[in-house]
């Protein structure tokens, strides 16, 4: 095992309080012991910079020293966690499908994905934080109560209003349990198996391919006003402590054995009074700059949605107010961020370090951006198309996250045997747009099982190398003490990217979907309420296969798939590019791929180094270098 800086700090310590001689002079005074600078932290700064590592990230390194058979039982507390999150994510979409259908609120269903999206999005940076500031086992118990708390009230909600507000405290926890399984799972991994890690933690999708159709079909069914799918959300409340706790034990455990020892020095805010302590945690997670994330992405994408809704469109006074006071609130977030911030979430370096800048902006945001056009609406779309029930219409949903799974794992073991990352992230990114292309010609009533399946299936291949890829590709571009920030920063803008994606979507159901089924529904003399009916409750329509009105509706929504996959796919071809401009690194046994520091193989560590493209010769790595 590599010695660690902590080591000394405690031999240090030990032979300090020994009652041994000391080797100084006679007469000399012993200097009262000092612990060295990576664990002091000043009381109006955090340990938060390139060279001084924040208390949860020592706490970390210094648990995974003495962690030993703790070790395996995280492993199984990451795998058991991973298929109950899994699970609830394979399902969760469909209760809450049938929760806003069955309150007659279909139409608002985009604007709840936007708010969730977003709340996912920011919330990743607090946790991220909390476990840097305090540890990995704290981040984990804070993100399951959040959950928990948000599965209760969505099991329990009376109206549409509780669901948005259960959808919130959901979002929180969900992330917050996803960051840290990341987290985690950085910490411990070397880069050449980091990608592996990372797709066999989504295993668990392939067990859910079968599974989570058949418990949609029982609890979310298409076509009945049960209330069954508030047990889908009840159940996880059960399950999610009981899946979590492996892992919280073990990180705990290994966390107090790690103090015990004498590995980790004493919290920095324990030197701080009270309000000193809690004003420096406030600024350590930049609390202004979440609050200016969420406001202004927020109020701009629900303005693209809310204006629809309102006869004046986008004249309405609200509308007006929502776009203005978003677009001030992003304005100011740049000039916070760069000019004020003490500890920005979006620090500089990270913004000039293109193997973080890239993912982070022009792949993981344009993807998830053209991810969530084309998937949200499929669920739906293939009930109302092909009359797919539940059960069908989830395994069709489905598909696109089980190929993400399989394609993902495949990306890690290719990673690790070729000992690169670069190629894996191009050809996943072609490979999705060529499956976004075949579904906008393979979207009307006249396709076949097998064509509109294929789409899904080369989507869910493309963006299972793409998705695995972008996050190695930033994590192995910093040091370890940025690799939860930069692991929530990459997120971050690939879940901003998805909610923005969602809120076009929502625009164009509200601009192009509605008026569409008005102009074909019409003409069959179609009442006004039915129409709206059809608009705001797509999943409890009757009339079947070969009705004029069905096929009325069928014409509707093709006309509206054709516009959203064009968008979608028009957005997939910014990856590609993207994909072409980051450092192809060689992936070795270090936990990154910019230094020598956590060597976790427990061999002698070698300088890592990228190969130059140009004269196919090595030379040593840095982040900023063009290859």
């Amino acid at each position: 095992m590599v010695s660690l800086p902590w080591k000394k700090w405690a031999q240090a310590k030990s032979a300090q309080d020994s009652p041994e001689v000391s080797s100084a002079p006679a007469g000399d005074t012993v200097a009262p012991y000092e612990p060295p600078s990576a664990f002091l932290e000043d009381e109006t700064d955090s340990v938060d910079t390139a060279d001084r590592k924040q208390q949860g990230v020592v706490v970390a390194e210094a648990a995974r020293e003495v962690a030993g058979w703790k070790l395996y039982l995280a492993f199984l507390g990451l795998a058991l966690a991973s298929y109950v999150n899994s699970l609830d994510n394979g399902t969760g979409y469909a209760y809450l499908t049938a929760a806003t259908d069955q309150f007659g609120q279909y139409g608002l269903y985009p604007s709840i994905q936007v708010i969730q999206q977003v709340c996912i999005a920011v919330f990743k940076f607090p946790v991220a934080k909390l476990s840097d500031c305090f540890g990995r086992a704290q981040g984990y118990i804070f993100s399951v109560l959040l959950y928990i708390l948000g599965l209760i009230v969505l099991a329990a909600c009376p109206g549409f209003t509780a669901i948005v507000v259960g959808t919130v405290f959901y979002a929180f926890g969900s992330t917050g349990l996803q960051i840290m399984q990341q987290i985690v799972l950085a910490d411990i991994t070397p880069t050449k198996w980091r990608g592996a890690a990372i797709g066999l933690l989504s295993a668990p999708y392939i067990i859910n391919f079968a599974v989570s159709p058949r418990v949609v079909g029982q609890l979310a069914p298409f076509g009945t006003t049960s209330e069954d799918w508030r047990w889908g959300f009840g159940m996880f409340t059960i399950l999610l402590p009981v899946a979590t706790a492996p892992v919280i034990f073990s990180l705990a455990l290994s966390q107090r054995e790690a103090k015990k020892q004498g590995l980790v020095a004493p919290h920095p805010y324990r030197r701080m009074p009270v309000l000193r302590a809690i004003k420096s945690f406030f600024f350590d997670i930049d609390v202004p700059a979440l609050v200016l994330i969420a406001a202004g992405f927020v109020l701009i994408l629900l303005a693209l949605q809310l204006s629809a809704l309102t006869a004046s469109r986008w004249s309405a006074a609200h509308i007006i107010t929502m776009l203005v006071v978003g677009g001030v609130c992003l304005v100011g977030l740049v000039l916070y961020e760069w000019l004020l911030a003490p500890k920005p979430i979006i620090p500089r370096a990270f913004l000039l370090n293109k193997n973080v800048a890239l993912p982070a902006f022009f792949i993981g945001w344009f993807d998830f951006a053209a991810f969530y056009l084309s998937w949200t609406p499929a669920y739906t779309w293939v009930f109302i198309t092909y009359n797919y029930n539940a059960s069908d219409a989830t395994y069709f949903s489905n598909t696109q996250s089980l190929c993400l799974t399989v394609f993902g794992i495949a990306a890690g073991f290719l990673a690790l045997a070729t000992k690169r990352n670069k190629w894996v992230l191009t050809a996943g990114s072609c490979i999705r747009l060529l499956g976004l292309g075949l579904m906008v010609r393979y979207r009307d009533a006249m396709s076949t099982t097998f064509q509109i399946v294929i789409c899904q299936v080369l989507q869910g291949l493309g963006g299972g190398l793409m998705g695995v890829s972008l996050q190695v590709q930033a994590q192995i571009s910093v040091r370890h003490q940025l690799v939860a920030m930069v692991t929530a920063f990459v997120l971050l803008f690939t879940e901003i990217g998805g909610a923005c994606g969602t809120a076009v979507l929502g625009a164009l159901q509200l601009h192009v979907l509605q008026p569409r089924l008005a102009q074909e529904l019409s003409p069959l003399g179609v009442s006004a309420a039915e129409i709206t009916s059809a608009f705001g409750s797509p999943l409890g329509i009757a009339w079947p296969l070969g009705d004029p009105r069905r096929d009325a509706v069928i014409r509707a929504w093709s006309h509206y798939m054709h516009i959203v996959l064009i968008v979608a796919l028009v957005l997939s071809a910014v990856p590609i590019l993207a994909s072409l401009l980051v450092t192809n690194f060689k992936l070795g046994n270090t936990q990154n791929c910019v230094s020598d520091e956590l060597n976790l193989n427990g061999t002698e560590p070698a300088r890592p180094q990228v190969h130059d493209e140009e004269t196919h010769t090595p030379s040593h790595s840095h982040s900023d270098e063009k290859h």
